[in-house]
């Protein structure tokens, strides 16, 4: 309807519309080979096709073979290398926040895009060492990397998002590692991992930006959860929801896990009415 070609849509939105998180390269390859082959789908020619010249929509054919999933990786800068790199860069752009956002990452693969970048707008400062090309010492090679791969995590766990979508991991606090159950109690009152993802994937979209997501069910009911239903009817808008109960997955581990699926708006609206579906019969 924009006037696009259709056969540049498919290279276009995987350019410029999708976006995905995962802390297993194996996921993300299976992610990112998925997508592809789904634009294959829509353009036969998808793999052939030369760059789109189109000033518009100028995409390089290396792109189409890449789309944007990050894997959040461990990182690790040994504090003098990055006190090297400090000041080769220049003190006063590393404030204590973007210093903090480097450090961010020695848990990444546990604590996955659970983590809240300590500074979300990150582009004028990959920009600027762009321009400074830190690239080009080769004693400060390997520190530079590190920053660049902790800078790009931080923009895609930033909050600019139109809609997030999730079936996040359900685990209790009782199952997990120490490090993973102390960052949950800081930082996510009711302490289990599919909740925790509720109150993240709202803070991950912009203001009237919607999230959709299948997780257990105990949320609607436990009164451990209460204070979580509060914020969310106070902060948010539930859209619609399809309660499935313990008939939308095959038993995992042995165990029947009872579900939810539903769409929140990042706004709330009161005198809103849902749409709900009661699947569990």
């Amino acid at each position: 309807e924009q006037g696009y070609q259709a056969t540049d849509i498919p290279r276009l939105i995987l350019k410029h519309n999708l976006y995905g998180v995962e802390i297993d390269h194996r996921a993300g390859a299976l992610a990112a080979f998925a997508l592809v082959m789904k634009a294959r789908e829509k353009d036969r020619r998808f793999f052939s096709r030369k760059p789109i010249e189109n000033p518009k929509s100028q995409i390089r054919n290396e792109l189409i073979q890449n789309p944007n999933v990050c894997v959040l990786e461990n990182i690790q800068i040994d504090p003098e290398d990055l006190s090297a790199y400090m000041d080769k860069v220049g003190r006063d752009l590393f404030s204590c926040g973007l210093q903090g956002v480097v450090n961010q990452w020695e848990e990444a693969d546990n604590f996955g895009s659970l983590i809240r970048p300590l500074v979300t707008d990150v582009s004028d400062v990959l920009e600027l060492l762009r321009e400074r090309e830190m690239g080009q010492d080769l004693f400060l090679a390997g520190v530079h990397q590190k920053v660049l791969k902790a800078l790009r995590q931080a923009d895609y766990l930033s909050p600019k998002y139109h809609v997030v979508v999730a079936n996040p991991p359900y685990m209790g606090s009782r199952n997990m590692g120490p490090e993973l159950k102390a960052f949950c109690q800081k930082r996510y009152p009711e302490s289990d991992l599919f909740s925790a993802f509720i109150e993240r994937n709202l803070s991950l979209v912009e203001e009237l930006g919607t999230v959709g997501m299948i997780t257990m069910q105990s949320w609607m009911f436990l009164a451990s959860y209460e204070d979580l239903r509060s914020r969310l009817l106070s902060e948010a808008t539930l859209l619609t929801m399809a309660h499935l109960g313990e008939r939308a997955f095959d038993s995992i581990g042995g165990a029947v896990v009872s579900t939810t699926a539903f769409v929140f708006s990042n706004s709330c609206t009161p005198d809103y009415t849902g749409t709900y579906l009661r699947l569990t019969d």
